[in-house]
């Protein structure tokens, strides 16, 4: 069964302000709210603040833009949009299983995004280790 989004309209508005041209910073979160239905559930532009809304007992999805990254080599800065998929600790294995099949469709309610990463460690959900994993050569694409 396909992954179902219950409020399009909402996260299409917030999808529009993160990704404006002139927006360097924001997110957007998707809840779960039904076995195969999802919910946006917030958005912001401090990059803090998501860690509040992550919840120990669910999977949620989301879409990070972090802004002034320095490209190497150069003296320009660029923008990246990353999606990232939050494995709560208290998530059982059945759980974790059923929604993992829906981890493509996340990716497309969401899209675009230049990487994916996945979060299983609240403590280490910040901007250095963002970029470090969100990165195409970083080894590791999960913060964990």
């Amino acid at each position: 069964m396909p992954l179902k989004l219950d409020n399009e309209p909402e996260l299409r508005e917030a999808q529009a302000a993160l990704f404006n041209i002139n927006s360097t910073c924001g997110w957007v979160l998707l809840n779960y709210v039904g076995p195969s239905t999802v919910h946006f559930a917030a958005g912001g532009e401090n990059f803090e603040d998501i860690s509040n809304m992550l919840e120990d007992d669910q999977i949620q999805y989301g879409v990070l833009r972090l802004g002034d990254i320095q490209e190497k080599g150069t003296l320009k800065t660029t923008v990246r949009d990353i999606f990232f998929c939050w494995i709560g600790p208290g998530v059982g294995i059945i759980e974790k299983g059923k929604k993992c099949a829906l981890l493509g469709d996340a990716q497309n309610i969401l899209q675009p995004f230049h990487a994916d990463i996945t979060v299983v460690n609240k403590r280490k959900f910040d901007r250095e280790t963002v970029l470090d994993r969100s990165h195409p050569l970083s080894g590791s694409h999960v913060i964990d």
